[in-house]
């Protein structure tokens, strides 16, 4: 008897040993197909996200050649003020809208821009000299200013590279100044621009760094009646500005490059569907039939 139940406690061994690894396979299984499942539908929602930030982009441009063509010069600005929200069963997308016509472009080499650019640095606690190494990176000679740097600088960094010496054409490029770094490049880019060949600054879109960067008598105080006057009416002229107490002298100073309506417009569209995120940033000019694209990147 004693070999039978030994045999017994084998098999029941032996049993619950194959119990154990068909459970362990099964479960190795489900878990498979589990991770499949997951990334199959992980991409799916990364494609209709991606559909759906394009779509974003796509339908703020549609927007503002309406608003533009309309004349809606309210509509247009309550536009740049606060996000386009849409949603559907498949997610949602937000739509923010920036006109690079209020900003300070660094392609201009104006007495009125540097100076305007000295001061959104000093807004901003960054060095004013970094306008210099902007300028000299822009400008065709060879010749530094005070706080600029030309090739010879750069060529002597632990990673040489050349100053482009023309316009920049893209955002990123001006972390590759002297005294930037891409971090703070990219903290400029509410306030500059690279885009647009109109160098005028907006008035009825510039925000208030921007604004109190336009004249040394610019204050603040002054700055936020100019915005506040122009959500109650958008300005129709530059000439306008002097209406708004205490900016006549301001309005009517030599070399101010002011314009009252731009033409190149940054959107940022990003859409969510379930745990899947995409954006899509273009910077678009509309001062033709049709949209001319200056920059365009999906991440």
């Amino acid at each position: 008897m004693k070999p039978l139940r030994s045999e017994q406690g084998f098999a029941l061994v032996l049993t619950l040993v194959v119990t154990a690894l068909l459970v362990a396979v099964a479960a190795e299984f489900i878990h498979g197909v589990y991770v499949d499942t997951s990334l199959q539908r992980n991409f799916v929602n990364l494609q209709q996200a991606s559909l759906m930030a394009e779509s974003g982009a796509q339908g703020g441009i549609a927007l503002l050649r309406s608003l533009r063509q309309g004349g809606d010069a309210a509509a247009l600005l309550q536009a740049l003020e606060r996000p386009l929200e849409l949603e559907d069963e498949q997610g949602t997308v937000s739509v923010t809208i920036e006109e690079e016509n209020g900003k300070l472009n660094l392609n201009a080499v104006s007495e009125f821009h540097g100076q305007a650019r000295r001061r959104l640095l000093r807004l901003r606690g960054l060095p004013e000299g970094i306008a210099d190494a902007v300028a000299d990176w822009v400008d065709p000679d060879r010749d530094p200013r005070p706080d600029g740097a030309e090739a010879p600088y750069y060529q002597a960094l632990s990673a040489p590279y050349l100053p482009r010496d023309g316009r920049f054409e893209t955002f990123g490029e001006l972390g590759l100044v002297r005294g930037l770094s891409p971090a703070l490049a990219q903290g400029l880019s509410p306030h500059a621009t690279v885009y647009g060949a109109d160098w005028a600054v907006d008035i009825n879109a510039a925000p208030l760094p921007v604004l109190m960067a336009l004249h040394d008598d610019m204050t603040e105080e002054l700055a936020r009646a100019v915005i506040e006057r122009r959500r109650q009416k958008p300005f129709a002229s530059v000439g306008e500005l002097a209406t708004v107490p205490g900016m006549d002298r301001i309005a009517n100073s030599p070399g101010m490059q002011l314009s009252v309506r731009g033409s190149t417009y940054r959107l940022v569209a990003r859409a969510t569907v379930g745990e899947a995120v995409r954006i899509v940033e273009a910077v678009v000019g509309l001062d033709a039939a049709q949209p001319t694209y200056l920059y365009w990147r999906e991440y």
